[in-house]
């Protein structure tokens, strides 16, 4: 025994030899891949999410392209300009209506800002017993010469930033509609260039799942624009019911932003007419608040239902944790897309994966024993109403 174990630990050393080394320089690789990918992620975000937005905004206009150049005969790049052109001044006049809002409320606060002002001091004075005034808090701040000098310096400082942050809006608008344009004009093209690099046993699958993912995002599309036609009808009813000043706008911006914006986007898109008619007559306000609530119910119990059936075939709870995870991954760009997305897979999933018939035990209920239960539970009430009607009748 006193013989071996020389060797014995021999042999440990020299597997400890053998296998250290190379665990540090895969564990070293390993972390410069890493960080080499998350390098890349962070500085290549915003032309990822350009990306998928020109993705996304083709396969929403691909229908009508497909139609104008499949079924009219157009050539496919005139098909593909006219769409555009189309969705452009259709995004172009929602843009102005909703500008037209915010600008003149902005002008209406600033020309009523003394009148602000006075309302506050009054309420402070009453409230704590004080005795200021406007014309003192003018002189503890600098007077007004000061004060106009830092909200010139303010508002210069905020024209620049929405200045540059115009510019940027519309060179990546440009981006994404050099990308949308070479897609949709190009994409037979790019689609047979995918399929022949693939093995003709695996071209089935690429293909069912481009088209699944054209199919689920243009539908999406679809749906939302519909549910935000019904919106705006609506709403645009009520505020003019209530005589509230830019109705069409209003309607516009609680129609889009609410079928577009995940999870928040009905409370976000209420803000604005809510604050509006607070202005005009707290009444007013009350009745946007209730329309608002209402509306609300009647999309998710009604409406909604029937225009996503075939859509947008996801639970409530898995297209809340998909809103969550994109704003996460790629921020509001990522939110927007993720109910897309997460319809894709779940109807990837759907086509590819089999399905096998559900057990029968006690914590389990499977297809027909679920069936059956709905259809007792029917035909009880129908028992229930029959005897009632007859209870009326005698």
């Amino acid at each position: 025994m006193t013989a071996e174990a020389p060797e014995v630990q021999t042999q440990s050393r020299s597997w400890y030899a053998y296998w250290l080394p190379r665990l540090i320089v895969v564990i070293l690789v390993g972390l410069a891949v890493f960080w080499g990918a998350s390098w890349i992620f962070v500085s290549t975000t915003d032309f990822i999410i350009t990306l998928i937005l020109a993705f996304f905004v083709a396969f929403a206009m691909l229908p009508a392209v497909d139609y104008l150049s499949n079924k009219r005969g157009w050539r496919r790049g005139l098909a593909t300009g006219l769409t555009m052109l189309i969705g452009t001044l259709m995004a172009l006049l929602c843009a102005v209506a909703i500008a037209q809002v915010v600008i003149d409320q902005i002008v209406q606060i600033v020309d009523r800002a003394p009148e602000y002002a006075d309302q506050v001091i009054v309420w402070v004075n009453e409230t704590f017993g004080t005795d200021y005034s406007v014309d003192e808090l003018v002189e503890e701040l600098g007077g007004y010469d000061s004060i106009v000098r830092a909200g010139a310096q303010t508002a210069l400082s905020g024209v620049l930033g929405f200045t540059s942050s115009i510019v940027g809006l519309v060179f990546r608008a440009l981006t994404i509609g050099l990308f949308v344009f070479y897609i949709l004009a190009d994409l037979p093209k790019l689609r047979t260039a995918l399929l022949k690099n693939i093995p003709p046993i695996q071209q089935h699958y690429v293909d069912t799942f481009l088209t699944v993912t054209i199919q689920k995002v243009g539908g999406y599309v679809y749906s939302r624009f519909v549910l935000a036609a019904f919106s705006a009808v609506f709403h645009f009813a009520v505020f003019t019911i209530l005589d509230l000043p830019y109705a069409l706008a209003m309607a516009l911006w609680v129609g889009l932003v609410s079928q577009f914006v995940p999870s928040v986007g009905t409370y976000l898109a209420g803000v604005v007419p809510f604050l509006i008619a607070l202005l005009e007559d707290p009444v007013d306000a009350i009745w946007v608040l209730i329309a608002v609530t209402i509306y609300q119910q009647i999309e998710n119990y009604a409406i909604s239902p029937k225009v996503t059936a075939n859509t947008m075939d996801l639970h409530p709870a898995v297209a809340f944790g998909s809103a969550i995870v994109g704003g996460s991954l790629l921020g509001a760009a990522g939110a927007l897309l993720a109910l897309p997305v997460a319809a894709t897979i779940t109807a990837l999933v759907q086509t590819f994966a089999t399905d096998y018939a559900v057990i029968d035990s006690d914590t389990i209920e499977s297809q027909e024993a679920y069936e059956a239960r709905m259809a007792a539970k029917k035909d009880a009430k129908k028992e229930r109403r029959a005897e009632r009607r007859h209870r009326s009748d005698e």
